[in-house]
């Protein structure tokens, strides 16, 4: 029998010893996990201070190093050394949920499903999708605004949900059920993080689960209709697409890889809009600032415009997913042992950067907590002091593939929204609100609005 360190590193299991480390694991079982979910600000910034930028925690049922500085971060997440597996970081949480998904597939393999993807992201598409977006966004606008209230969160989901239908899969809406659908994103990312990990009714591992199959047998039942069609939205691209052999990708390949795309296109930019609503609606002053300039942006936005001017709108963008990032922590796990921070780390040990906390660390950001998009101006750029202090899209070969989507997602809502009306919540005293952290931040009430007009 071979031992445990000649097998390939994806069938080791995980290094628990962490005893030579300082930190506190907490319970038995769930560890600091509750916590977590609770205040992982106060969690992580109690681990900061009592134990500095390098500590161990038991978080998510794994016992972890938790790196809590911008260099530690660009190492993880760079990875020039081909050391810390995304996979396998992430396979005790989501490997379930998002097995065959990008985020499951390291280095090689990684490069390679990430290229069928890619062509979908570039300047010809984009452009594409953001005529679509914004017909679809203009109704859905009017619509909020003639009704008294809407429950903001909800609302937005169901938004970016028919976007990314209209824009990564055509499908009949007919064919669509989006209650259905969203219910079991839904399901799928709670599920993810339920504490008791068992395949039965009546948990929440359980429903996250059959959601997860209900997505994935949506999919594989249109992948013949999609190959024969002549779509050119990207499900039908990934239908069609042939590997280095001239064959076609495996069907479930194909399913799982829209599975994620269509999650990633809606969900964690429900998330930055809901959250952005939230602050803005607490700063009249700053939606009429933003009112003006959008007021005199033309009816169509230059590609410039878009993607790659630093505009007011897209300021509230950055600094929304620097106090509200879209994935709050990341996970990874070492195939080899190396050191960081002066502290060695052994090989097959599971390491966190929570990005939520990386862009409030009190050492890099003035006023940390404090909404203050003007941050991001040419004039400031407070987040050019490191280029890992601000890692909503993570970094390396495993950065965003979408992040530019999600900016064009939310440019071309809320300028929308702003040019017409004013943001107000529809509950006294609303501010500040009890907020859900994970999976996403999102008020736990879904956030009540009405839109007035200016």
């Amino acid at each position: 029998m071979h031992p445990v360190s000649d097998l390939p590193y994806e069938q080791r299991p995980s290094n628990r010893d962490l005893s030579h480390m300082r930190g506190e694991y907490g319970w038995p079982f769930v560890g600091k996990t509750l916590e977590m979910l609770r205040d992982p600000q106060a969690l992580f910034g109690h681990f900061y201070q009592e134990y500095g930028p390098v500590s161990r925690i038991s978080i998510t049922g794994n016992k972890c190093v938790l790196l809590l500085h911008p260099d530690y971060a660009q190492r993880v997440l760079m990875d020039r050394e081909k050391n810390f597996s995304i996979k396998m970081g992430w396979a005790s949480v989501m490997a379930d949920f998002f097995q065959g998904g990008l985020v499951m597939r390291d280095y090689e393999e990684h490069r390679i499903h990430r290229g069928i993807m890619q062509s979908s992201f570039k300047p010809p598409a984009m452009r594409m999708y953001a005529k679509k977006i914004q017909v679809i966004v203009d109704e859905t606008v009017e619509r909020w605004a003639a009704q008294d209230s809407v429950l903001f969160y909800d609302e937005i989901k169901r938004l970016l949900l028919d976007i990314a239908f209209d824009v990564f899969c055509w499908v009949d809406e007919t064919e669509r059920n989006l209650p259905k659908i969203s219910k079991a994103f839904v399901d799928m990312m709670e599920g993810a993080l339920g504490i008791v990990r068992l395949d039965v009714p009546g948990f929440d591992y359980h429903r996250g689960l059959e959601g997860r199959r209900f997505l994935k047998r949506f999919f594989m039942d249109l992948i013949e209709k999609k190959r024969a069609s002549n779509d050119e939205d990207v499900f039908a691209h990934f239908c069609k697409e042939r590997n280095e052999d001239g064959e076609y990708y495996a069907d479930e390949d194909i399913a799982d890889h829209m599975v994620f795309l269509m999650l990633a296109a809606h969900d964690t930019t429900t998330s930055a809009s809901t959250m952005a609503a939230y602050h803005l609606a607490h700063d009249t002053e700053l939606q009429s600032d933003l009112a003006a300039e959008v007021g005199e942006w033309p009816d169509e936005l230059s590609f410039e415009t878009v993607f790659h001017q630093t505009n007011g709108l897209i300021r509230v963008f950055y600094e929304t997913i620097r106090l509200h990032p879209p994935v709050p922590i990341f996970l990874r796990r070492t195939i080899r042992e190396c050191e960081i921070g002066g502290v060695r780390i052994p090989a097959d040990t599971m390491v966190c950067v929570p990005g939520n906390y990386i862009h409030r660390l009190p050492d890099w950001w003035r006023e940390p907590d404090r909404f203050d998009p003007y941050r991001f101006s040419d004039e400031v750029a407070e987040h050019k002091k490191h280029n890992f202090m601000w890692i909503p899209f993570g970094g390396g070969a495993h950065k965003c593939i979408g992040m530019h989507f999600a900016r064009m997602l939310f440019l071309l809502t809320f300028r929308q929204v702003l040019s017409k009306y004013r943001i107000e919540y529809a509950k006294p005293g609303y501010y500040p609100a009890k907020l859900q952290h994970f999976p996403f931040t999102r008020p736990l009430d879904s956030l009540p609005i009405r839109l007035v007009a200016c």
